[in-house]
Formats: C-alpha cells, sequence, structure tokens
C-alpha cells in the first residue's frame, strides 16, 4: 500500500526550468573559468587513454556507487525496523534525490523528491523523514572524521595557502552539524515539542503561514507517535543497523573517491595517495555549496584542491568525467525516476476520484 503525503512539497515546474538553466549555466561557467586557468591538452589523445577495460572499470564503480545510494536506505526500511520498501525503489529514490538536489540551491529539494518516492513505494512520511536523518547523520559522521584523518595525513605542500585553515573552520561546522543532529534526534520528546512551538508561532503570522501551519499541525499530529515510536525503535532494536548503515556511508563515498582516482590514473599515469583524502575534502566543500548540484563550486574546487597532484593539462576533462560519474548520470536516471512517479500518481488520483464518483452515483 502507498503512502503519499496528500500534498507534495517537490518544487514547481517554473523553479526546476530555473533550476535546469542554473545547474547548467553555473557548471559551464565553471568549466570554462577552468580552461583559462588550467588550459587542456588536446582532447583526442586524451581520451584514447580511456580504454575499454578503464570504461569498464568506472562503469563498474558506478553501479557500486548506485547499489550503496540504495541499500543505505534499505538496511532501515527492511519490514523490520520500518516498513519494507525494495532496494531497487531505495535506489530509485536516490536518483529523484541526485536530480532535485543538482537543480535546487544548496542541494535542498533533493530531500522532497527522496521522500516522495518513498512514501509513494511504501513508507510512512516519519519513516522516510528518519531513514533521511539518520543517514544524513551518518554523512556528516563521515566527513568529521574522515576530514579529521585527512588533514592530518595529507602534506601541507599539497594545500594552497590559506585552504588548511578555511578547510579546518569546514571541519568545525560539519562536527557541530553532526553533533546537533545526533542530539536533536536523541532528546526527541524535546524537539518534537519545538517543533510544535514553531509551528504555533507561524500559525499566527500572515495567511500563507496560517494555511501551511494548519496542514502542518495536521500531518504532525498523524506521524508524531510514529515518528517518536521509530526512534525508539531503532535505539532498540537498531543499533546494529546503524553501524552497517555508517559502514555502507563510508564505503559509498570511498568508492566514489576511488571513481575519481582511476580516472585520474587513466589520464596521467600516476596519482599522489593523498588524492584520495584531497577528493574527501573536495566534497565537504561541495555538499554544502549553496549553488544547485554544487555547479561551479565543483570546477572552481579542483582547481583550486587538486591542482597540486593533477596535472593542469587533464584537469577540465578529469572534472568533466568526474561530474559525469558522481552527478550527471545520477540526475539523468533521477529524471525518468521523479516524472515517471509523479505521472504516476497523477493517475492513481484521477483513478480515485473515478471509483469515488461511482460510489456516490450509486
Amino acid at each position: 500500500m502507498e503512502n503519499a503525503p496528500t500534498r507534495s512539497s517537490l518544487p514547481t515546474t517554473g523553479k526546476l526550468v530555473l533550476g535546469v538553466f542554473a545547474f547548467g549555466g553555473l557548471t559551464a561557467l565553471g568549466i570554462f573559468a577552468l580552461v583559462r586557468w588550467r588550459p587542456p591538452a588536446e582532447v583526442g589523445p586524451l581520451l584514447a587513454l580511456l580504454t575499454p577495460g578503464v570504461i569498464a572499470v568506472l562503469l563498474g564503480l558506478l553501479a557500486i556507487d548506485f547499489l550503496l545510494g540504495g541499500l543505505r536506505y534499505r538496511l532501515l526500511l527492511d519490514g523490520q525496523i520500518f516498513s519494507h520498501v525494495s532496494l531497487w525503489h531505495c535506489m530509485r529514490a536516490n536518483w529523484a534525490n541526485m536530480l532535485l538536489g543538482a537543480l535546487t540551491p544548496a542541494q535542498t529539494g533533493g530531500g522532497a523528491a527522496q521522500l516522495y518516492i518513498l512514501c509513494r513505494r511504501g513508507a510512512f512520511l516519519s519513516e522516510a523523514i528518519l531513514a533521511s536523518l539518520l543517514t544524513f547523520a551518518a554523512t556528516l559522521l563521515f566527513f568529521a572524521l574522515g576530514g579529521v584523518v585527512a588533514l592530518a595525513l595529507i602534506p601541507k605542500e599539497l594545500l594552497a595557502p590559506g585552504v588548511a585553515t578555511a578547510l579546518v573552520a569546514a571541519m568545525v561546522a560539519v562536527t557541530l552539524l553532526a553533533g546537533g543532529l545526533i542530539a536533536a534526534m536523541a532528546a526527541q520528546a524535546r524537539t518534537l515539542r519545538l517543533i510544535r512551538k514553531l509551528i504555533s508561532k507561524l500559525t499566527k503570522r500572515g495567511t500563507r503561514f496560517r494555511r501551511g501551519g494548519a496542514a502542518a499541525r495536521r500531518l504532525l499530529s498523524r506521524e508524531i507517535g510514529r515518528l517518536g515510536q521509530g526512534i525508539r525503535t531503532v535505539a532498540g532494536h537498531g543499533k546494529i543497523t546503524l553501524f552497517w548503515m555508517c559502514l555502507v556511508t563510508a564505503t559509498l563515498f570511498l568508492n566514489k573517491y576511488a571513481s575519481g582516482y582511476v580516472l585520474a590514473r587513466a589520464l596521467q599515469g600516476s596519482v599522489d595517495p593523498a588524492f584520495f583524502g584531497l577528493q574527501l575534502l573536495q566534497n565537504i566543500v561541495m555538499y554544502f555549496a549553496p549553488t544547485p548540484g554544487g555547479a561551479g563550486i565543483a570546477e572552481a574546487s579542483s582547481g583550486v584542491l587538486l591542482n597540486r597532484v593533477l596535472a593542469a593539462e587533464i584537469t577540465v576533462l578529469w572534472v568533466v568525467g568526474w561530474r559525469l560519474l558522481t552527478t550527471f548520470f545520477g540526475t539523468m536516471f533521477g529524471a525518468f525516476v521523479l516524472f515517471g512517479e509523479a505521472r504516476r500518481h497523477v493517475v492513481d488520483v484521477r483513478v480515485d476520484e473515478r471509483e469515488a464518483g461511482e460510489r456516490v452515483a450509486k
């Protein structure tokens, strides 16, 4: 049975179109700036280095990336801890997340798309929210611990002046955010009370806020019990699952860095092992970038963070290939998933309305 919300919080068509132009424009601008800063070599000889064997390895790593991206949610949505959602639909939810994450500022729309697919495929809204929050917390923990290790082990000469200081500040922010999120979920009763107070205050303001607040109150009253029960279930019976989720999260990101490493190794022959750590630090910067899908920031950070381990003549081609593997392919799959699911949703609504009309007529 599908548990889709009656109203979707997905961005409107106009906002999606604006997001497409922003994502594409900022990406093109970033690549143009990178071309001017680190002029590439002739493309033909470089592409010849991407042999069928290299491409097969990269596509294999991409398949693993998609599998692990869905598995993180499937560990909780297994029919025992939470409702049952198949691994395939968890992967589809991850692709939808990637699509709207690429088309909305600071990836804010990705979560809504993910919740939409998970609820359409069997999860209660509270379960989908909690699964998303737990995977987000696992991501922040990986960034916090991995970032500390990377900063400690990467030779300082590989970081441009001032970059190390900025990265330390970013690591402190990530650590505080991770701690705050975990504390909020641990103190779930107090957190939910704060949410109620916030909604109550919003309903006292303008008409728009009163309408949204009323809808939020109804939604909260319906899901509050399930959300609290979900947290207690995870705390009581899901500790091993949380461990596996953190392990899968770490493997997911290390797999992404392995893709970047294999691509760089194919293009320039040898790569400093510190490349893994530098990619992790770059990932932290991109994860919290204000632009849609990190567009522009991804290209700029490649020039700033990787300029001492990537040869100038391959940097542009590496960035394009790396973005294909980590963003563009998932975004394309997400478009098929989200629009196909939305079309099925419209058909389901029309069928329900027709059946309701027939019952009234009888």
